[in-house]
């Protein structure tokens, strides 16, 4: 269902989400030309993207305290959390989706997800909640190629599609073992679609996010 209509869901998402688009083609650009994405300099376009992408309620409420990294805020935080989750997840920053089982790194993986949305005072939603979508959203800019997005229109349609056990909520009871029963839905109905054809779908666009878009249309559908 998720890749059902998909080119017409594409041409939707285009027109409806510009802004999105904008920063996130902006955000690809500077990534590409990073070798490691780890490194602090890109740490301010990881934050851009997130506040473009709709998490800066959580990021605290000044720009001081989500950009410098010598302040206690979101930019600190962030940036011990990009420390210890590299030795997890740094091989996998050249990786593709369609193109790689994710069976050997599920648990490096679920430790990263765990790392970046656990709450509490150093945690990264600075109302020291847990930051769940969040931590999917830093994940895709730092390897749009690899990581989906899953926030509350992406879990509805990988609920009414593939039966992920989601709630019906404003809180769909997000975890690191769905995000990996979600990433390989999405590299299976990739792979069925046919990968170049799905490249296809929109061009020059990291394979992740056109993905992205087909969960955002249909979830946001059957809202």
């Amino acid at each position: 269902m998720i890749t059902q209509n998909a080119s017409d869901k594409i041409n939707q998402f285009n027109k409806r989400g510009l802004h999105y688009n904008l920063v996130a083609d902006a955000v690809y650009r500077i990534r590409n030309s990073k070798f490691d994405p780890f490194d602090h300099e890109y740490l301010p376009y990881i934050i851009a993207a997130l506040i473009s992408f709709d998490m800066g309620r959580m990021m605290g409420s000044t720009a001081k305290s989500r950009y410098d990294t010598k302040n206690e805020g979101f930019a600190n935080h962030l940036g011990k959390k990009l420390n210890a989750i590299k030795p997890y997840i740094g091989h996998l920053m050249n990786l593709q989706l369609d193109g790689f089982s994710l069976s050997p790194e599920k648990e490096n993986v679920k430790m990263a997800y765990s790392i970046l949305s656990s709450g509490g005072q150093d945690g990264l939603n600075q109302k020291q909640g847990e930051f769940h979508v969040g931590t999917t959203k830093i994940l895709h800019f730092m390897n749009p190629r690899f990581f989906i997005i899953v926030d509350s229109n992406a879990a509805r349609a990988f609920k009414m599609s593939h039966h992920v056990s989601f709630r019906n909520t404003t809180q769909p009871g997000y975890s690191s073992d769905k995000y990996i029963e979600c990433m390989e839905h999405a590299r299976m109905d990739i792979l069925k679609f046919g990968v170049e054809e799905f490249r296809a779908l929109d061009k020059d666009v990291p394979i992740a996010r056109v993905y992205d878009k087909l969960t955002f249309m249909t979830g946001s559908k059957n809202t």
